[in-house]
C-alpha cells in the first residue's frame, strides 16, 4: 500500500482513536467499517459480556440484527464461539479456546496497525507545522484538552523546542485574547468549534487538520498562513 493510501486511512480510524481518550479499544474497533475488525469487535464484546443479546451486539457494532445473526453463525462455524441455550428464546455466547487465541492475535495486530497509523498521523502533523513555524513566530495552540492536543504538545516539545509555544483550552478565551494582544502570535487550531470562537473575535486561525487534508480547507486560514 502506498503512502497516499496509508495517509487516507488515518482520516477515519486515527481521528476516532485520538478523539476518545476514555474509550476502550473495543469501542474504537466498533467504529471501523472493516468486516474483520467488526468480527474482532464482536469477539471482544462477547468475551467481556457473555450475557450479551444479539440486539446489544447489533447496537455496539452498528449493524443490523440480521447481519449479527449471520456473523454469529460464521463464528460458530469457525469454532471461535459456542452458544449455550438457557431457554428456547435465550442464549449465552462464550469464546472457545480457539476463539480466545484468535482474539488475542487479532487484537495485537489491530494495536500494531493503529499505532502505525498514529505514527503516520504524527509525521504528517510535523510536516504541516514546519512551513508554518519557519518564520519563528510565537505559537498559540487553541482547542480542547484532548489527545490531539497532547500529540501536538509532544511534537512541539520534541521537534520545535526552540519555539515559544503556548497551549490554551477553549474555555480560556480571555487568556487567549490577553496573550495575543501582547504578541503577534500564530494561532493553530484543530477543532471547528475553536475556529468559530476565534472568528467571533475577528481572529483568523490556521486549522492544522486542513493542512493535512483531514478537514476541508478554510480559505481565511490559508490566506493567514501565507
Amino acid at each position: 500500500m502506498g503512502f497516499s493510501q496509508e495517509a487516507s486511512k488515518i482520516t477515519h480510524n486515527t481521528k476516532a482513536f485520538l478523539s476518545n481518550p476514555t474509550g476502550s479499544i473495543i469501542e474504537h474497533m466498533a467504529i471501523s467499517t472493516d468486516p474483520a475488525t467488526k468480527e474482532l469487535s464482536m469477539l471482544s464484546y462477547i468475551d467481556q459480556n457473555s450475557d450479551a443479546t444479539q440486539r446489544e451486539l447489533s447496537e455496539h457494532i452498528g449493524v443490523s440484527l440480521g447481519t449479527i445473526n449471520i456473523m454469529v453463525k460464521q463464528l460458530v462455524r469457525k469454532g471461535l464461539i459456542k452458544i449455550v441455550r438457557l431457554q428456547p428464546n435465550s442464549a449465552r455466547y462464550f469464546l472457545t479456546p480457539q476463539g480466545i487465541a484468535s482474539k488475542i492475535e487479532r487484537t495485537c495486530a489491530y494495536i500494531t496497525r493503529t499505532y502505525r497509523e498514529v505514527a503516520l498521523f504524527r509525521f504528517k502533523l510535523t510536516n504541516a507545522l514546519k512551513p508554518l513555524v519557519k518564520p519563528n513566530p510565537p505559537l498559540v495552540f487553541f482547542g480542547p484538552n484532548d489527545e490531539l492536543a497532547i500529540l501536538l504538545k509532544e511534537i512541539t516539545e520534541s521537534e520545535f523546542s526552540h519555539l515559544k509555544a503556548l497551549f490554551i483550552s477553549t474555555d480560556e478565551v480571555n487568556r487567549l485574547l490577553s496573550n495575543t494582544k501582547k504578541e503577534n502570535s500564530l494561532i493553530i487550531t484543530w477543532k471547528t468549534e475553536a475556529d468559530q470562537i476565534l472568528r467571533n473575535h475577528s481572529m483568523a486561525p490556521i486549522n492544522i487538520l486542513t493542512q493535512i487534508g483531514v478537514m476541508p480547507a478554510d480559505k481565511e486560514g490559508i490566506d493567514n498562513a501565507q
